[in-house]
């Protein structure tokens, strides 16, 4: 199996790494009030889905 699914999934990564520190520097990561909660939940439920892709990814490579 080629590595490229991989390395695809890195670089996505990496890019949603480098808008959160970017985020971050633009204070864009301060508690702000209302519907924060629910943004947060659906950034949670965003990333356990990513995750779970990366998992399947990392696992179908360790079995080409």
């Amino acid at each position: 199996m080629s590595s490229r699914p991989l390395e695809e999934a890195v670089d996505r990564v990496e890019r949603a790494l480098l808008r959160v520190e970017r985020a971050v520097e633009r204070g864009a990561m301060n508690l702000s009030g209302a519907g924060d909660q629910e943004r947060d939940e659906a950034l949670r439920a965003r990333v356990a889905e990513a995750l779970g892709e990366l998992d399947d990814i990392i696992r179908d490579a360790g079995n080409g």
